[in-house]
Formats: structure tokens, sequence, C-alpha cells
């Protein structure tokens, strides 16, 4: 975990990348203090485009398995996850290839708890604490840029919007929905409201609401 030891004490809040990352975990649960991380998919985005060359995708392979019910929910194979990777270098790898680009999720503090708590045994609580600090939720800046529509979970978002992608509880085709779905709110945005400070601000007064 030397690499991820290093990520977290070259964070600097103030510097935010043009690269941008959109993330999607599949659980075994909600709980992150009980479930586990089944698997982890991301995409960046540079400078408002998405770099389909530029992803990260991994299965997780440890733990007793996934109840049947989370196989037909996720679609993972038993195979796939025998293939798959151990979380502590799941993670390693994540970290090193996120960099200091800020996290795009739909929900993303559900997100970020899980990688929070899955961080936590290696780096301590307190350092844990700092994965995720540049963050945006679609969730919630969604419907304040199309306010009209009725969509909540990210499916609908992809349905009401025409988005190009349609499989759902997949780690990557959901974090290829969100960056979608970014672009969406790039492309109803003046071009001086597409910055992430704006973005964040759209979000935070939302949650005031």
């Amino acid at each position: 975990m030397t690499s991820v030891l290093n990520w977290f004490r070259r964070q600097s809040p103030a510097v935010l990348s043009p690269r941008w990352i959109t993330l999607d975990l599949e659980t075994s649960g909600l709980d992150p203090k009980r479930d586990r991380i089944v698997e982890i998919g991301a995409v960046a985005i540079h400078n408002g485009r998405v770099d389909l060359a530029d992803h990260f995708q991994r299965l997780n392979t440890e733990g007793t398995g996934l109840s049947s019910a989370n196989r037909v929910l996720h679609g993972v194979t038993a195979a796939e996850q025998r293939d798959g990777t151990p979380l502590t270098l799941a993670l390693d790898d994540l970290l090193t290839w996120m960099r200091d680009a800020p996290l795009i999720g739909f929900h993303t503090t559900f997100d970020i708890g899980f990688l929070r708590a899955a961080l936590m045994p290696h780096v301590g609580s307190k350092a844990a604490a700092q994965f995720g600090a540049n963050y945006l939720d679609l969730a919630v800046i969604a419907p304040v840029v199309f306010p009209k529509m009725k969509a909540r979970g990210l499916g609908e978002w992809t349905a009401a919007l025409h988005l190009p992608i349609r499989k759902q509880h997949r780690a990557m085709a959901d974090a290829l929905a969100t960056a979608h779905l970014l672009q969406r709110i790039f492309a109803a945005q003046p071009a001086a409201e597409r910055s992430f400070e704006a973005l964040k601000s759209l979000e935070a007064g939302r949650r005031w609401l």
C-alpha cells in the first residue's frame, strides 16, 4: 500500500485537475461496516470529454462469494470473481490511477463511505477521511438543472435524457452513465457555470432546500 500512502501525502484540496473521475461501486449491501465492495468502475473526463481509453475497472476477488440475489442484481459470475483482484491491490491501483482528480458520482457519499471504510485498516481513520474531499453528487445537481424532469435514480435519468448506457448495476456501465449525465448537465449550463466550483455551489444550494 506504499502508493496509497503517497497519494494521501500529496493531496491538496485547493488544487483541482482538468481531469475528473466518474466512479461507481457495486456492493454486497448498504452498510460499509458490514458489507463489502464487489466491483469498482470509473472513467475519466478530460476537459468535459469522456475518455474511454482512460478508465478503471476491478472486481473484488475476496470474500466467501456473493448471494444468489447479489449475482442476479449485479450480473457478476463466480468465474469473474475468482479472476478478480484482492481489494487491497484494487484500492492501491485506484488511487494511483485517480491521482488528484475530483470525484463525480450519483449518490456519491455512498461510494465514498464504502471506499473510506475499505481504506481505513490500511491508512487509519484520519487519512481515510481525506478520500473524496472533492466530489460532486449528480443526484443532487441534476434535479436543479432539469427541474421539470421527475427522474430520481440513475436508471430513470438515463431513460429520461436518452443517455446511451442502458445496462445497470455493473460498476463500469453506471460510471459511464454518470459521465454522460454530467455531459448533459454541462450542455444545459452556461459555459461560465461548468466549473467544479460552480457545480459545487449549485449542489450546496440544493442541499439547503
